[in-house]
Protein backbone atom coordinates (compact mmCIF):
# COMPACT_ATOMS: atom_id res chain seq x y z
CA UNK A 1 0.00 0.00 0.00
CA UNK A 2 2.95 2.52 0.67
CA UNK A 3 4.67 1.83 -2.51
CA UNK A 4 1.23 2.06 -4.11
CA UNK A 5 1.19 5.34 -2.37
CA UNK A 6 4.74 6.40 -3.51
CA UNK A 7 4.39 5.09 -7.25
CA UNK A 8 0.59 8.06 -7.32
CA UNK A 9 2.34 10.27 -6.07
CA UNK A 10 5.46 9.78 -8.09
CA UNK A 11 2.95 10.01 -11.18
CA UNK A 12 1.36 13.07 -10.04
CA UNK A 13 4.75 14.68 -10.15
CA UNK A 14 5.18 13.94 -13.36
CA UNK A 15 2.13 14.89 -15.01
CA UNK A 16 2.53 17.93 -12.98
CA UNK A 17 5.90 18.77 -14.39
CA UNK A 18 4.86 17.95 -18.07
CA UNK A 19 1.50 20.23 -17.47
CA UNK A 20 4.14 23.16 -16.03
CA UNK A 21 5.93 22.34 -19.80
CA UNK A 22 3.46 22.71 -21.43
CA UNK A 23 2.11 26.11 -19.83
CA UNK A 24 6.29 27.23 -20.43
CA UNK A 25 5.90 26.41 -23.97
CA UNK A 26 2.01 28.06 -24.61
CA UNK A 27 3.36 31.08 -22.72
CA UNK A 28 6.87 31.42 -25.01
CA UNK A 29 4.17 30.74 -28.00
CA UNK A 30 2.42 34.02 -26.54
CA UNK A 31 4.68 36.71 -25.61
CA UNK A 32 6.04 35.69 -28.99
CA UNK A 33 3.01 36.50 -30.95
CA UNK A 34 2.66 39.95 -28.84
CA UNK A 35 6.03 40.57 -29.93
CA UNK A 36 5.06 39.70 -33.55
CA UNK A 37 1.78 41.63 -33.25
CA UNK A 38 3.84 45.12 -32.69
CA UNK A 39 5.18 44.42 -36.30
CA UNK A 40 2.81 43.19 -38.06
CA UNK A 41 -0.50 44.53 -36.61
CA UNK A 42 -0.41 47.93 -34.93
CA UNK A 43 -0.52 49.81 -38.73
CA UNK A 44 -3.55 47.60 -39.58
CA UNK A 45 -7.26 48.16 -39.49
CA UNK A 46 -7.97 44.28 -39.21
CA UNK A 47 -5.11 41.26 -39.28
CA UNK A 48 -5.34 38.00 -38.11
CA UNK A 49 -2.52 35.36 -37.96
CA UNK A 50 -2.02 32.17 -36.28
CA UNK A 51 0.86 32.15 -33.58
CA UNK A 52 0.88 28.36 -33.24
CA UNK A 53 1.38 28.11 -37.07
CA UNK A 54 4.12 30.20 -37.28
CA UNK A 55 5.67 29.37 -34.05
CA UNK A 56 5.90 26.05 -34.46
CA UNK A 57 7.20 26.09 -37.70
CA UNK A 58 9.92 28.03 -36.52
CA UNK A 59 10.60 25.57 -33.92
CA UNK A 60 10.59 22.43 -36.14
CA UNK A 61 12.96 24.57 -38.79
CA UNK A 62 15.42 25.18 -35.32
CA UNK A 63 15.83 21.46 -34.99
CA UNK A 64 18.38 21.62 -38.07
CA UNK A 65 19.90 25.22 -36.80
CA UNK A 66 23.46 24.78 -35.30
CA UNK A 67 25.44 27.58 -33.52
CA UNK A 68 24.99 30.98 -33.38
CA UNK A 69 21.96 30.56 -35.86
CA UNK A 70 20.30 27.88 -33.35
CA UNK A 71 20.85 30.32 -30.11
CA UNK A 72 19.65 33.27 -31.91
CA UNK A 73 15.89 31.44 -33.20
CA UNK A 74 15.68 30.18 -29.50
CA UNK A 75 16.01 33.17 -28.16
CA UNK A 76 13.45 35.47 -30.85
CA UNK A 77 10.80 32.33 -30.32
CA UNK A 78 11.50 32.16 -26.07
CA UNK A 79 12.41 28.80 -26.11
CA UNK A 80 15.58 28.66 -24.94
CA UNK A 81 15.32 27.59 -21.17
CA UNK A 82 13.17 24.50 -22.40
CA UNK A 83 16.25 22.83 -23.99
CA UNK A 84 15.31 20.32 -26.27
CA UNK A 85 12.14 19.41 -24.66
CA UNK A 86 10.63 21.34 -26.77
CA UNK A 87 10.17 19.25 -29.96
CA UNK A 88 8.29 17.17 -27.55
CA UNK A 89 6.15 19.56 -26.34
CA UNK A 90 5.07 20.12 -29.93
CA UNK A 91 4.72 15.98 -30.17
CA UNK A 92 2.06 16.48 -27.42
CA UNK A 93 0.69 19.35 -28.71
CA UNK A 94 -0.47 18.08 -32.14
CA UNK A 95 -1.19 14.80 -30.44
CA UNK A 96 -4.08 16.63 -28.70
CA UNK A 97 -4.97 19.09 -31.17
CA UNK A 98 -5.64 16.50 -33.72
CA UNK A 99 -7.79 14.30 -31.45
CA UNK A 100 -10.99 17.00 -30.69
CA UNK A 101 -14.07 15.41 -31.53
CA UNK A 102 -16.58 18.86 -30.55
CA UNK A 103 -15.11 20.62 -33.04
CA UNK A 104 -13.14 20.25 -36.25
CA UNK A 105 -9.32 20.61 -35.60
CA UNK A 106 -6.30 19.53 -38.08
CA UNK A 107 -2.83 20.61 -37.91
CA UNK A 108 0.29 19.02 -39.83
CA UNK A 109 3.56 19.68 -41.25
CA UNK A 110 5.29 18.78 -44.36
CA UNK A 111 8.58 19.32 -45.99
CA UNK A 112 9.33 19.59 -50.12
CA UNK A 113 12.86 18.47 -50.89
CA UNK A 114 14.92 19.30 -53.71
CA UNK A 115 16.47 16.23 -54.63
CA UNK A 116 19.68 17.75 -55.76
CA UNK A 117 20.81 18.88 -52.28
CA UNK A 118 22.03 16.90 -50.30
CA UNK A 119 19.65 16.50 -46.89
CA UNK A 120 20.69 15.14 -43.33
CA UNK A 121 18.89 12.41 -42.94
CA UNK A 122 18.25 13.08 -39.04
CA UNK A 123 16.59 16.16 -39.67
CA UNK A 124 13.88 14.00 -41.84
CA UNK A 125 13.51 11.69 -39.12
CA UNK A 126 13.23 14.13 -35.82
CA UNK A 127 10.89 16.12 -38.01
CA UNK A 128 8.83 12.97 -38.89
CA UNK A 129 9.10 11.45 -35.62
CA UNK A 130 8.78 15.10 -33.35
CA UNK A 131 5.82 16.85 -35.53
CA UNK A 132 4.84 14.01 -38.06
CA UNK A 133 6.25 15.86 -41.02
CA UNK A 134 5.52 14.15 -44.50
CA UNK A 135 8.27 14.46 -47.00
CA UNK A 136 7.92 14.75 -50.62
CA UNK A 137 10.06 15.89 -53.41
CA UNK A 138 9.47 19.37 -55.11
CA UNK A 139 7.93 18.39 -58.62
CA UNK A 140 9.49 20.66 -61.13
CA UNK A 141 8.36 19.45 -63.68
CA UNK A 142 4.61 20.14 -62.71
CA UNK A 143 2.04 21.72 -64.68
CA UNK A 144 1.41 25.34 -63.43
CA UNK A 145 5.33 24.95 -62.17
CA UNK A 146 6.34 23.54 -58.74
CA UNK A 147 4.13 25.55 -56.76
CA UNK A 148 1.05 24.21 -58.01
CA UNK A 149 1.45 20.75 -56.28
CA UNK A 150 1.96 22.56 -52.84
CA UNK A 151 -0.82 25.00 -53.02
CA UNK A 152 -2.65 22.28 -54.01
CA UNK A 153 -1.86 20.80 -51.20
CA UNK A 154 -2.14 23.57 -48.67
CA UNK A 155 -5.85 23.95 -50.12
CA UNK A 156 -6.82 20.68 -49.15
CA UNK A 157 -5.60 20.46 -45.50
CA UNK A 158 -7.43 23.81 -45.30
CA UNK A 159 -10.28 22.21 -46.79
CA UNK A 160 -10.06 25.21 -49.80
CA UNK A 161 -9.81 27.95 -47.42
CA UNK A 162 -6.50 29.18 -48.02
CA UNK A 163 -5.43 29.04 -52.12
CA UNK A 164 -2.67 30.28 -53.56
CA UNK A 165 -0.40 30.35 -51.07
CA UNK A 166 2.72 30.44 -53.57
CA UNK A 167 3.36 33.17 -56.83
CA UNK A 168 3.61 30.83 -59.49
CA UNK A 169 6.91 31.78 -62.07
CA UNK A 170 8.06 34.61 -63.69
CA UNK A 171 8.68 35.30 -67.11
CA UNK A 172 12.59 35.52 -67.19
CA UNK A 173 15.43 33.23 -66.77
CA UNK A 174 18.61 32.58 -64.10
CA UNK A 175 21.59 30.72 -64.31
CA UNK A 176 23.55 29.25 -61.97
CA UNK A 177 26.11 26.53 -60.72
CA UNK A 178 24.86 23.74 -57.78
CA UNK A 179 26.85 21.19 -56.79
CA UNK A 180 29.16 21.49 -59.45
CA UNK A 181 26.21 21.64 -62.52
CA UNK A 182 24.92 24.86 -64.29
CA UNK A 183 21.15 25.10 -64.02
CA UNK A 184 18.85 27.18 -65.64
CA UNK A 185 15.42 28.09 -64.13
CA UNK A 186 12.53 30.41 -63.85
CA UNK A 187 12.41 31.96 -60.47
CA UNK A 188 9.16 32.22 -58.73
CA UNK A 189 8.50 31.02 -55.37
CA UNK A 190 10.40 27.96 -55.84
CA UNK A 191 13.07 28.14 -58.32
CA UNK A 192 16.40 25.36 -58.47
CA UNK A 193 17.86 27.30 -56.05
CA UNK A 194 15.33 26.08 -53.01
CA UNK A 195 16.51 22.97 -51.04
CA UNK A 196 13.40 22.86 -49.41
CA UNK A 197 10.03 24.50 -48.27
CA UNK A 198 8.70 23.43 -44.94
CA UNK A 199 4.91 23.94 -44.31
CA UNK A 200 2.38 24.11 -41.18
CA UNK A 201 -0.88 24.63 -41.94
CA UNK A 202 -3.98 24.17 -39.39
CA UNK A 203 -7.94 24.46 -39.63
CA UNK A 204 -10.47 25.05 -37.28
CA UNK A 205 -14.22 24.90 -37.73
CA UNK A 206 -16.33 24.93 -34.56
CA UNK A 207 -20.06 25.36 -33.22
CA UNK A 208 -20.92 27.63 -30.87
CA UNK A 209 -22.17 26.17 -27.56
CA UNK A 210 -25.20 28.84 -27.81
CA UNK A 211 -25.55 29.84 -31.85
CA UNK A 212 -26.27 33.72 -32.62
CA UNK A 213 -29.76 33.87 -33.77
CA UNK A 214 -29.48 34.49 -37.59
CA UNK A 215 -32.95 36.33 -37.24
CA UNK A 216 -31.21 39.11 -35.42
CA UNK A 217 -28.45 40.02 -37.48
CA UNK A 218 -28.89 43.19 -38.96
CA UNK A 219 -26.66 46.24 -40.24
CA UNK A 220 -26.20 48.52 -36.87
CA UNK A 221 -23.44 51.32 -35.90
CA UNK A 222 -19.91 50.08 -35.46
CA UNK A 223 -17.93 53.43 -33.80
CA UNK A 224 -14.70 54.05 -35.33
CA UNK A 225 -11.32 55.41 -34.33
CA UNK A 226 -11.69 59.15 -34.25
CA UNK A 227 -15.34 59.74 -33.72
CA UNK A 228 -16.46 58.40 -37.40
CA UNK A 229 -19.27 55.74 -37.62
CA UNK A 230 -19.74 52.20 -40.09
CA UNK A 231 -22.14 50.41 -40.57
CA UNK A 232 -21.55 46.72 -40.12
CA UNK A 233 -23.46 43.37 -39.96
CA UNK A 234 -23.80 42.65 -36.39
CA UNK A 235 -25.18 39.36 -34.64
CA UNK A 236 -27.13 38.98 -31.43
CA UNK A 237 -26.99 36.37 -29.32
CA UNK A 238 -29.38 34.71 -26.91
CA UNK A 239 -29.15 36.01 -23.28
CA UNK A 240 -26.93 33.52 -21.75
CA UNK A 241 -24.70 32.09 -18.77
CA UNK A 242 -21.22 32.79 -19.74
CA UNK A 243 -17.85 33.66 -18.29
CA UNK A 244 -17.02 37.36 -18.45
CA UNK A 245 -14.43 39.84 -17.22
CA UNK A 246 -14.43 43.86 -16.19
CA UNK A 247 -10.92 44.97 -15.24
CA UNK A 248 -11.50 48.11 -14.32
CA UNK A 249 -7.75 48.62 -13.95
CA UNK A 250 -6.71 48.34 -17.54
CA UNK A 251 -9.95 49.55 -19.29
CA UNK A 252 -10.73 46.38 -20.94
CA UNK A 253 -13.84 43.95 -20.29
CA UNK A 254 -13.28 40.79 -21.34
CA UNK A 255 -16.13 38.32 -22.47
CA UNK A 256 -15.86 34.18 -23.76
CA UNK A 257 -17.87 32.81 -26.44
CA UNK A 258 -17.52 28.80 -26.05
CA UNK A 259 -18.06 26.45 -29.09
CA UNK A 260 -19.15 22.97 -28.34
CA UNK A 261 -17.35 20.85 -25.67
CA UNK A 262 -16.41 24.54 -24.18
CA UNK A 263 -12.81 23.36 -24.15
CA UNK A 264 -12.24 25.77 -27.31
CA UNK A 265 -13.70 29.65 -26.85
CA UNK A 266 -13.08 32.96 -29.08
CA UNK A 267 -12.21 35.82 -26.35
CA UNK A 268 -13.32 39.47 -27.53
CA UNK A 269 -10.89 41.89 -25.60
CA UNK A 270 -13.33 45.23 -25.43
CA UNK A 271 -11.45 48.31 -24.00
CA UNK A 272 -13.91 50.00 -22.34
CA UNK A 273 -13.37 53.40 -24.02
CA UNK A 274 -14.04 53.55 -27.77
CA UNK A 275 -10.35 54.81 -28.47
CA UNK A 276 -8.81 52.74 -26.03
CA UNK A 277 -7.46 50.20 -28.63
CA UNK A 278 -4.33 51.95 -28.49
CA UNK A 279 -3.52 51.49 -24.83
CA UNK A 280 -4.61 47.79 -24.94
CA UNK A 281 -2.01 47.40 -27.42
CA UNK A 282 0.45 48.98 -25.36
CA UNK A 283 -0.47 46.31 -22.43
CA UNK A 284 -0.18 43.29 -24.08
CA UNK A 285 3.37 43.55 -25.46
CA UNK A 286 4.43 43.23 -21.50
CA UNK A 287 5.31 39.19 -21.40
CA UNK A 288 2.67 37.79 -19.67
CA UNK A 289 -0.08 40.13 -20.07
CA UNK A 290 -2.18 37.83 -22.35
CA UNK A 291 -2.28 34.90 -19.70
CA UNK A 292 -2.90 36.96 -17.55
CA UNK A 293 -5.98 39.24 -19.64
CA UNK A 294 -7.53 35.39 -20.29
CA UNK A 295 -7.66 34.20 -16.77
CA UNK A 296 -10.21 35.32 -14.03
CA UNK A 297 -13.71 35.39 -15.47
CA UNK A 298 -16.87 35.13 -13.90
CA UNK A 299 -20.06 33.61 -14.82
CA UNK A 300 -22.43 36.01 -15.67
CA UNK A 301 -25.82 35.92 -17.47
CA UNK A 302 -25.62 38.72 -20.69
CA UNK A 303 -26.26 39.54 -23.82
CA UNK A 304 -23.18 39.16 -26.66
CA UNK A 305 -23.76 41.46 -29.47
CA UNK A 306 -21.03 41.71 -32.13
CA UNK A 307 -19.95 41.88 -35.74
CA UNK A 308 -20.32 39.15 -38.20
CA UNK A 309 -16.69 39.08 -40.58
CA UNK A 310 -14.31 37.60 -42.57
CA UNK A 311 -10.75 38.44 -42.60
CA UNK A 312 -7.46 37.54 -44.56
CA UNK A 313 -4.22 38.26 -43.61
CA UNK A 314 -0.96 37.55 -45.91
CA UNK A 315 2.38 38.69 -44.59
CA UNK A 316 5.76 38.41 -45.14
CA UNK A 317 8.22 37.35 -42.09
CA UNK A 318 11.00 37.53 -43.41
CA UNK A 319 12.01 41.33 -42.05
CA UNK A 320 9.75 41.52 -39.35
CA UNK A 321 11.75 38.33 -37.63
CA UNK A 322 15.18 39.87 -38.94
CA UNK A 323 14.09 42.89 -36.91
CA UNK A 324 13.08 40.89 -33.80
CA UNK A 325 16.64 39.31 -33.73
CA UNK A 326 16.47 36.40 -35.79
CA UNK A 327 19.53 37.56 -38.24
CA UNK A 328 21.70 34.97 -39.16
CA UNK A 329 19.52 32.65 -39.95
CA UNK A 330 18.41 34.73 -43.31
CA UNK A 331 21.85 35.47 -43.77
CA UNK A 332 23.46 33.49 -46.67
CA UNK A 333 26.82 34.16 -45.81
CA UNK A 334 26.72 33.17 -41.69
CA UNK A 335 23.35 30.93 -41.10
CA UNK A 336 24.51 27.50 -39.89
CA UNK A 337 21.95 24.35 -40.60
CA UNK A 338 24.40 22.09 -41.19
CA UNK A 339 21.69 19.89 -39.37
CA UNK A 340 19.41 20.53 -42.13
CA UNK A 341 22.12 20.32 -45.11
CA UNK A 342 25.07 19.55 -45.54
CA UNK A 343 25.29 22.38 -48.25
CA UNK A 344 25.79 25.85 -47.48
CA UNK A 345 21.63 27.16 -46.99
CA UNK A 346 19.52 29.86 -45.30
CA UNK A 347 16.40 30.98 -44.94
CA UNK A 348 14.99 33.20 -47.84
CA UNK A 349 11.79 33.70 -46.79
CA UNK A 350 8.87 33.07 -44.49
CA UNK A 351 5.11 33.34 -45.54
CA UNK A 352 1.93 33.29 -43.47
CA UNK A 353 -1.03 33.25 -44.45
CA UNK A 354 -4.24 33.00 -42.54
CA UNK A 355 -8.55 33.65 -42.68
CA UNK A 356 -11.49 33.84 -40.15
CA UNK A 357 -14.34 33.53 -40.63
CA UNK A 358 -16.53 34.65 -37.68
CA UNK A 359 -20.74 33.95 -38.07
CA UNK A 360 -23.89 33.23 -36.66
CA UNK A 361 -23.55 29.25 -36.34
CA UNK A 362 -19.65 29.67 -35.24
CA UNK A 363 -15.94 30.16 -36.46
CA UNK A 364 -14.26 28.90 -39.17
CA UNK A 365 -10.29 29.67 -39.68
CA UNK A 366 -7.48 28.16 -41.26
CA UNK A 367 -3.56 29.29 -41.64
CA UNK A 368 -0.27 28.33 -43.13
CA UNK A 369 3.39 28.98 -42.76
CA UNK A 370 6.25 28.58 -45.28
CA UNK A 371 9.57 29.20 -44.77
CA UNK A 372 11.73 28.56 -47.52
CA UNK A 373 15.08 27.01 -47.99
CA UNK A 374 17.98 28.46 -49.97
CA UNK A 375 20.95 27.14 -51.19
CA UNK A 376 23.73 29.77 -51.61
CA UNK A 377 24.74 29.66 -55.18
CA UNK A 378 27.43 31.14 -57.29
CA UNK A 379 26.05 32.52 -60.33
CA UNK A 380 27.35 31.57 -64.01
CA UNK A 381 28.44 35.16 -65.59
CA UNK A 382 27.12 35.42 -69.44
CA UNK A 383 27.75 38.95 -70.47
CA UNK A 384 28.25 39.95 -74.07
CA UNK A 385 30.20 42.23 -74.54
CA UNK A 386 31.97 42.29 -77.26
CA UNK A 387 31.65 40.41 -80.53
CA UNK A 388 29.80 36.95 -81.19
CA UNK A 389 27.97 35.18 -84.07
CA UNK A 390 23.91 34.56 -82.97
CA UNK A 391 22.06 31.09 -84.72
CA UNK A 392 18.00 31.03 -84.88
CA UNK A 393 17.60 27.38 -84.80
CA UNK A 394 15.04 24.91 -84.99
CA UNK A 395 15.38 22.39 -82.42
CA UNK A 396 13.19 19.99 -83.55
CA UNK A 397 14.84 19.27 -87.12
CA UNK A 398 18.29 21.17 -86.40
CA UNK A 399 17.83 23.75 -88.86
CA UNK A 400 19.60 26.86 -88.84
CA UNK A 401 16.55 29.31 -90.03
CA UNK A 402 18.94 32.35 -89.41
CA UNK A 403 22.54 32.74 -88.66
CA UNK A 404 24.44 36.54 -88.21
CA UNK A 405 27.37 38.32 -86.67
CA UNK A 406 26.85 40.99 -83.96
CA UNK A 407 30.10 43.05 -83.60
CA UNK A 408 28.71 46.47 -81.98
Amino acid sequence: MVVLSIFLAFMGQLVSADQQQQLALSSASSDFSQRLYQKVALNKSNVVYSPYSIHSLLTMTSLGARGDTAAEMKNVLGITSLGESVHSLYRETIQQLNSQSNVQLLTGNAIFINPSYPIVPEFIQETANEYFALTDHIDFSANGGPEKPINDYVEAKTEHVIKDLLEPELNSFQQAEINGFIVISKPGAIDNYTVMLLVNTIFFNGTWNYPFDVTKTGMQDFQLLGGAVKQVDMMSGYQIETNIKTDDVNKVDVAEIAFKGKRFALYIALPQEVDGITDLEILLQKPGKVDELLTGFDSKNIKITMPKFRIETKIELKDVLIDMGMVQAFSDKSADFSGLSQAQVYISKVIHKAVIEVQESGTVAAAVTAAKITGKVKPVPFIADHPFLYFLRDKETGQVIFQGKFSG
